[in-house]
């Protein structure tokens, strides 16, 4: 019996109905001399530090850095009965094809299952980059030894233990220092959100501290006989009224500007036209698609990225969690077939039904294809009943694949310089030869310049006259806060967000930080853990994630830290780098990681009595803070809260001449809400009161217990 373990139920389903026959049982479907079943996912999660210790339950300096001997896995309480199952049918086997997801994450699930079972048999491969019957066909006839893929396994396992090292470490090592501070929650750190939180903060700081400026822009009316257009000012390097920036500032200067130019006459210095054309967008990868549909469908990331791969399930689009924007050219003959289904639905009419498949974009291009290409239709029809979501970004992904196979739009860019009072004035414009794709996608280009105009023909020499001079008042603005889709971006391309021209080079090499599958993930933990929050479509840290940062080393917030260690991880998934070799590295630097946040050690607010760090706490009665000190019980020292810091001790009472009634230690005279009253000094193990009486003693007489 050959068995097929897929990553997922609908993957299971898809290869059943390669397979034909089907018969389903509990936990898989029968097909003949073929068994599929399913994991859901990863079916094991990595130990936590108490199972490897009990005293690790605890969180204390002197345990760090935990670093396990040996790594220990356990089953995941919701995937224990179906894991049973897979158990079960193995022993049954006579060979296993692993049929994870065609990724890292998609190879070890499955060979992680097999390494718990102790499967030593003959295991294959299938590599399916589309759920379609036709792909699905033609992967279960190109079955691989799986032996070939332990790399990628070996790529996900490393990125796996090196998350755990940091992430455990790390937070352990800020939350106890946090503590030592005063803070009582726990400061998550991670290989990966810290640097992306950091992005967010470092954006958010430079909106708060930005500053407006105001300056003049200059625009002069300009008349020529073959019909009026407008210039704007250029000013040179020694006009007067500049900031460092070259923008004009002092109003004075501009209105002396306006009045030397009005009336006068100018010369055309320079009149250029050239004809340009420009290529349609490449179809989505996964974080273009997720910048996208962020922008026109309001949708985030990881919705984006469970849409994107319901309709993979539903068989309608090819694998999503890709880096790449390009088609193998293998495929190019499938084309016109996807297009003439695509021509029939609703929206696709015009940008398929007029599509022309002979034409070869340069999307087709095989040597730039990665692992996985481009997200692409696969000429599968969606039902009438698909979620209003899913088409909506279907649309989006079949309009990207059409936009291939129309033509470049054309254009003529034209520039003309004008010479005015001996100033120099500027303008640009553009013609439109022939829209080509932008017919039919519904915009043009994000670069477009809004200030370009429709020139009169002009040549160099030719005379003008300045009818007017506009003064346009223009404030500097902040930078736009991060979106979902834009920071997604943005963790694709940090490069952009480094000066140093070497650390640029290699974060670019390492393709940002975080990779297409798991970026959606990571803003999703950071909102849950209170770092982000969401204001609109705006994502803005929140002062518990902005101490985050502050509290952080440079070395865990740099982006160049985790770029270095994404690309190791593509060395190991290529077979030029050991899982030992990364893991043995990544041991040997973490003291080195945590020396920074950890110090010397000596906590900011001490326990007057003990020297242990004090810790501001929420009372949960009243919701009043309050300092008690870390070492309790041993010590029940608890202090006052005075804005943010520890208060003083309130005095205590003194003990009075009587003695207690109940148990025979020394009365305390207290206050309370009805009055003065006698209190055993050995509460609260002793509860007797007495009143006090007129002449200041306690009234024996009186019997009473404190609730």
């Amino acid at each position: 019996m050959r068995l097929f373990i897929a990553e997922k139920p609908s993957l299971g389903r898809a290869i059943a109905a390669g397979l034909g026959n089907q018969k389903k049982a509990e936990g898989c479907i029968r097909c003949g001399n073929d068994v599929v079943t399913w994991c859901f996912g990863h079916m094991l999660e990595q130990a936590w530090p108490r199972d490897y210790k009990p005293e690790y339950a605890h969180w204390r300096r002197e345990h760090l850095p935990i670093i396990p001997s040996q790594w220990k896995y356990k089953v995941k309480k919701d995937a224990a009965a179906q894991l049973d199952i897979i158990g079960s049918l193995l022993r049954e086997a006579d060979s296993v094809v692993n049929a994870g997801d065609p990724d890292r994450e998609g190879q070890l699930l499955v060979d992680e299952v097999l390494e718990h079972f102790r499967y030593t048999g003959h295991v294959e491969r299938i590599w399916l980059a589309s759920l379609d019957d036709l792909s699905v066909k033609k992967a279960l006839a190109n079955l691989t030894d799986n032996a070939r893929y332990a790399p990628l396994r070996d790529a996900a396992r490393a990125r796996s233990r090196a998350d755990w090292l940091t992430g455990i470490n790390a937070t352990r090592a800020l939350t106890i220092k946090g503590r030592s501070d005063g803070r009582s929650d726990v400061l998550s750190l991670g290989r990966v959100q810290t640097p992306t939180l950091a992005l967010v903060v470092a954006r958010d700081l430079e909106i708060a501290h930005f500053k407006p400026v105001d300056y003049f822009v200059l625009r002069a009316s300009l008349v020529h006989s073959a019909g009026d257009f407008a210039v704007t000012f250029v000013p040179s390097e020694d006009q007067a009224g500049l900031d460092s920036s070259g923008r004009l500032i002092d109003a004075a200067v501009a209105n002396a500007l306006i009045a030397a130019h009005k009336k006068t006459d100018g010369l055309v210095t320079e009149a250029t036209r050239e004809a340009k054309s420009r290529a349609m967008p490449l179809p989505h990868c996964l974080s273009s698609l997720q910048k996208a549909a962020s922008s026109t469908l309001g949708m985030s990331a990881q919705q984006v990225l469970d849409t994107a791969q319901a309709l993979y399930e539903k068989k309608l689009t090819t694998y999503p969690r890709t880096d790449c924007r390009y088609l193998p050219e293998e495929q190019f003959a499938d084309a016109a077939a996807v297009l003439a289904a695509l021509s029939s639905l609703p929206g696709l009419e015009q940008v398929a039904g007029k599509a022309d498949a002979s034409l070869k974009s340069a999307t087709w291009n095989t040597k730039k294809v990665t692992a996985h290409h481009a997200i692409a239709p696969t000429g599968e029809v969606p039902p009438d009943s698909l979620p209003q979501k899913e088409r909506a970004l279907y649309l989006m992904i079949a309009t990207a694949f059409c936009l291939q196979f129309h033509a470049p739009m054309r254009y003529e860019a034209q520039k003309v310089v004008v010479s005015l009072a001996d100033t120099r004035w500027e303008t640009t414009g553009r013609r439109i030869l022939d829209p080509g794709w932008t017919a039919f996608s519904g915009h043009d280009d994000e670069d477009d310049d809004p200030d370009e105009q429709s020139l009169p023909p002009l040549e160099k020499g030719d005379t003008v006259h300045c009818r007017d001079v506009q003064t346009l008042k223009k404030k500097t603005s902040p930078p736009a806060r991060f979106t979902e889709g834009t920071l997604i971006e943005a963790m694709a391309n940090v490069h952009r967000f480094v000066a140093d021209t070497d650390a640029k080079t290699a974060l670019k090499e390492a393709k940002g930080i975080g990779t297409e599958a798991t970026r959606a993930k990571v803003l999703e933990t950071l909102k849950e853990r209170g770092y982000l929050v969401a204001d609109r479509k705006a994502l803005v840290s929140t002062p518990l994630g902005r101490e985050v940062i502050a509290l952080t080393p440079p070395t865990l917030k740099d982006p160049i830290t985790t770029a270095e260690w994404e690309s190791r991880l593509e060395s190991i998934a290529h077979g030029a780098e050991t899982l030992d070799a990364f893991l043995a590295d990544q041991c040997r630097i973490l003291p080195d990681l945590l020396a920074p946040i950890l110090g010397d050690g000596k906590p900011a607010f001490p326990c007057p009595s003990c020297g242990a760090a004090l810790n501001r706490r929420k009372r949960k009665k009243d919701g009043a803070w309050f300092w008690g000190c870390t070492a309790y019980p041993d010590c029940p020292v608890i202090l006052p809260d005075d804005n943010g810091k520890p208060g003083k001790a309130k005095p205590r009472p003194a003990l009075s001449e009587y003695a207690c009634p109940a148990c025979g230690k020394p009365l305390v005279k207290r206050s309370g809400a009805k009055g003065e009253f006698y209190g055993c000094s050995g509460y609260p193990g002793c509860k007797r009161i007495c009143p006090v009486k007129p002449d200041g003693s306690p009234d024996f007489k009186a019997k009473g217990k404190r609730k």
